[in-house]
This record gives C-alpha cells, sequence and structure tokens, in this order.
C-alpha cells in the first residue's frame, strides 16, 4: 500500500540529489496553487497583477489571472523533467545544475504570487 505518490518516471535519472530537486520542484508547483486556491476566494474582483506598470488603470487584472502562475510553474516543471530524463546521458553536473536552475525560477514564482497577495491584503 502506498503512502503517497511517487514520482515512477523520475527514477530513471541516476543522480538522488537531482531526484529530490526536481521534486521540490513539483512540491512548490502545488503549493502555490494551493495557496492560491485558499486566497482566490477573499480576493477584490480585480487585484494588480501588473503592479509594475506606470499607469494604475493599466496594473489591474481580473483575480483568475493568477492561475497563470501555477499553471506557469507546473508547466515549467514538467518540462524541465521531461527534458532531463532526455537528456539523462549528460554528465550529472550538468543535469543537476539545470534542475537548481529550474529550482530558482520555481522560488521567483512562489515569491511573486505572496508579494502580490500582499499588496492585496
Amino acid at each position: 500500500m502506498r503512502r503517497f505518490v511517487k514520482f515512477d518516471f523520475l527514477n530513471r535519472l541516476k543522480d538522488e540529489g537531482t531526484k529530490q530537486i526536481l521534486q521540490l520542484n513539483f512540491l512548490i508547483s502545488f503549493s502555490l496553487l494551493i495557496i492560491l486556491l485558499i486566497f482566490i476566494w477573499r480576493m477584490q474582483p480585480q487585484v494588480p497583477l501588473f503592479y509594475s506598470l506606470a499607469r494604475s488603470e493599466q496594473q489591474l487584472a481580473q483575480k483568475y489571472w493568477l492561475f497563470l502562475l501555477p499553471g506557469f510553474s507546473l508547466l515549467i516543471s514538467l518540462l524541465h523533467t521531461l527534458i532531463m530524463i532526455f537528456f539523462k546521458h549528460l554528465d550529472q553536473l550538468v543535469l543537476r545544475l539545470f534542475a537548481r536552475g529550474t529550482l530558482l525560477i520555481q522560488i521567483l514564482l512562489l515569491v511573486i504570487l505572496l508579494r502580490i497577495l500582499l499588496i492585496i491584503n
């Protein structure tokens, strides 16, 4: 009996450190979705998604546009994992650097979502 869902496709990679980094990537992706699902019901209809634009009327977007962040995060995790499995014959250092780059992207997406949530609340 399995307790947790296993990432069987990650077993094709040799390095345990790389596997753990990729599992952390997927954990962050699903955390983004869970955080957004918790806060989406208490948000205003329009949120400052594009808060870096100069005009205030251009900053606002419908709150459902925030689902782009977890969607983009999951897409990046899946795509990068498939690329790493396809190029598993490369040096392990290259694969680990690629996995860490993916982790950096995931952390940045998490920080972006948390910043938007802090601006709203």
